[in-house]
C-alpha cells in the first residue's frame, strides 16, 4: 500500500499528484489564471500582518519553527525523516546531520549578537572577530543606495537539497521594520521539504504563513513567471548558470531594475597544506572530515568540495580519501538509487584509467594530477580531483580567475596561516571558509551565502561581497 500525503497552500489551490518509491504525493500547483491575484492577496495579508508584528516577534516565531527539527527521535521527526529518504533518496544520515542540521545551528544562536556582527561588517572595512569565526567586506558599500523593503519577493528555485530550500522563506521575514509577501517556488515534484517547514510555520502562526504562497510549476514556464516577474520588486534564483541567464533576461525585459539574486552553480575546493599532510593525527581527522564535505547529497550542493590541492603526494592522499569514501558509503551514508547511474557512466569512461582511482562498486571516482588546474567536473557526484600544489599563493592563482564558480573552501592549515589564507582566498571569491567536515553548515547569523547576506541585499544593493570562517584556531575542530 503506499503512503499518501497531502500538501496543501492557502493560495495555489491547484494539484499535481506524483507517485514515487511507494509514496503517492499531491502538490500544491501554481495557476496561470490565478497568480495576480494570488501577488494582490498575500501584499494584503503581509501588509497587514508586519504592522502588527515586531521584528522580535517573528524571530521567536521562527525560532520556534526551527527548534522543531531538534530533537530526531520524536516519532512526527523520524517519520519525516524517512519520508525525505523515500522521497529524495538522500541518506538518512545526510538529511539528519545535514538537512536538519542546520536548523539547530540558527535556532541556538545567541539571542543578543543576532545581526550585529552583519551590521559591523556592512560599516567597516576590517576583520571582525565573531563568535565561531572571522568575517570581513571586500569592496566599497555605495553611499547612493537606500534601504528600500520589497513588498514582493519571489524565489525561483531548482534543486533538492533538504533544509536550504526551506530557509530561503526567511529572507523575506523583517530585518529592520516591515516583511516581504513571498512566492516560493518548489524546487522539483521531489522536493517537499519547504511544505513540510510551511506547514510548522501555520500550526505556530497562521497568519504569517499567509503572507507566503508556495506551489510547484515547471521552471521556464513564461506565461507563469512572466507574471510573478511583474508583479514583484525582489527576485531570488538559484538555479543553473543556464536558468539564470534565461530568467536574468526576462526580468530586463518584462520588469528592468528591480532587486535580483543570482546564485549559479558552484564548485568547492579543498587545501591541505605540509603540516597536515605530514601529521598522521591530523591528517586522518583531515580525510575524515573531507569525506562528509564530498559525500553530503551525494556531491550535487554548492559546497561539495571537487578540487583538492595538497602541500604533498597527490596519489597518496588520494588513496587514502578514496578508501575513506568507499567505507563512508557502505557503512555510512549509502549513494542514492537516483543517481547511480552517474556512477555507472563515469565507470565506463574512466574504468582502467592510471588518472582516476575507481572500483566497480561505481560509487566514489578521485582524478589524480601532478599538475594543477581548477577543474570543472563533468558530473556531479562523488567525484573529485587530487593535486598537488606548492603552497596557498599557487590555489590563489588558480582560483581567482574562475570567481564565478567560487563559494566553500575547506582549508587544513596551522593555526597562524588561518587568517591569511581567509584573506587571500577571500580576495580571489572565496565567501565561506570552513574546517574539514563542515561545509555543508552555514551560519547565517556570520557567513554570508555566494558571498551576499541575501536578506540585506534584497533591501540594499551593495556593491560589495563578503567572507567568513566558522572557525579561529584548529583547536576548534581537532580532537
Amino acid at each position: 500500500m503506499k503512503t499518501e500525503i497531502e500538501f496543501r497552500d492557502p493560495f495555489f489551490t491547484s494539484f499535481l499528484t506524483e507517485d514515487k518509491n511507494g509514496l503517492k504525493i499531491r502538490y500544491p500547483l501554481a495557476d496561470v489564471k490565478s497568480i495576480k491575484e494570488v501577488a494582490s492577496q498575500i501584499r494584503l495579508n503581509a501588509a497587514k500582518y508586519f504592522s502588527t508584528h515586531s521584528v522580535d516577534d517573528i524571530q521567536k516565531i521562527s525560532d520556534e519553527v526551527d527548534s522543531s527539527f531538534n530533537d530526531l527521535t520524536k516519532p512526527e521527526n523520524v517519520e519525516l525523516i524517512d519520508l525525505i529518504q523515500r522521497s529524495s533518496g538522500f541518506s538518512k544520515y545526510d538529511i539528519e546531520h545535514w538537512g536538519l542540521g542546520l536548523f539547530r545551528s540558527i535556532a541556538s544562536y545567541d539571542q543578543e549578537t543576532r545581526g550585529y556582527y552583519i551590521s559591523k561588517a556592512i560599516k567597516e572595512n576590517g576583520i571582525i572577530e565573531t563568535r565561531f569565526g572571522y568575517l570581513k567586506r571586500f569592496g566599497l558599500m555605495n553611499p547612493f543606495y537606500q534601504w528600500k523593503e520589497p513588498t514582493l519577493l519571489s524565489h525561483f528555485i531548482s534543486g533538492n537539497v533538504v533544509g536550504y530550500t526551506a530557509i530561503l522563506s526567511k529572507i523575506g521575514f523583517p530585518v529592520k521594520i516591515k516583511g516581504s509577501a513571498q512566492i516560493l517556488k518548489l524546487p522539483s515534484t521531489a522536493s517537499f521539504f519547504p511544505m513540510i517547514y510551511l506547514n510548522k510555520l501555520e500550526a505556530i502562526d497562521p497568519g504569517l504563513r499567509k503572507t507566503i504562497a508556495c506551489g510547484y510549476w515547471q521552471g521556464g514556464d513564461d506565461l507563469i513567471e512572466r507574471q510573478i516577474i511583474e508583479e514583484s520588486d525582489a527576485v531570488n534564483i538559484l538555479s543553473s548558470d543556464h536558468a539564470i541567464n534565461d530568467l536574468r533576461s526576462r526580468i530586463e525585459k518584462y520588469h528592468k531594475g528591480i532587486a535580483t539574486l543570482l546564485h549559479g552553480h558552484k564548485i568547492g575546493i579543498a587545501y591541505i597544506s605540509r603540516e597536515f599532510v605530514n601529521d598522521a593525527d591530523k591528517l586522518e581527522q583531515t580525510a575524515n572530515g573531507l569525506v562528509a564535505d564530498i559525500s553530503a547529497f551525494d556531491g550535487g550542493a554548492c559546497y561539495n568540495v571537487k578540487n583538492i590541492y595538497v602541500q604533498g603526494d597527490p596519489r597518496k592522499f588520494a588513496e587514502l580519501l578514496y578508501t575513506k569514501l568507499e567505507l563512508f558509503e557502505k557503512r555510512v551514508s549509502p549513494v542514492s538509487e537516483n543517481v547511480r547511474a552517474t556512477g555507472s557512466s563515469l565507470y565506463q569512461v574512466y574504468s582502467g584509467s592510471n588518472e582516476v582511482i575507481s572500483s566497480d562498486e561505481k560509487n566514489v571516482f578521485i582524478r589524480v594530477s601532478e599538475n594543477p588546474e581548477f577543474w570543472k567536473p563533468d558530473e556531479l557526484f562523488r567525484y573529485v580531483k587530487v593535486m598537488r600544489v606548492n603552497d596557498e599563493k599557487e590555489v590563489y592563482d588558480l582560483i581567482c580567475k574562475h570567481t564565478h564558480y567560487l563559494q566553500t573552501a575547506i582549508i587544513a592549515v596551522p593555526d597562524e596561516k588561518i587568517v591569511p589564507v581567509f584573506l587571500l582566498f577571500g580576495k580571489a571569491g572565496i565567501s565561506n571558509i570552513h574546517y574539514p567536515g563542515s561545509a555543508p553548515l552555514i551560519n547565517v547569523y556570520e557567513e554570508p551565502h555566494d558571498g551576499e547576506f541575501d536578506a540585506i541585499r534584497v533591501r540594499y544593493n551593495y556593491s560589495a561581497r563578503f567572507a567568513a570562517t566558522n572557525f579561529k584556531i584548529n583547536r576548534d575542530w581537532i580532537e
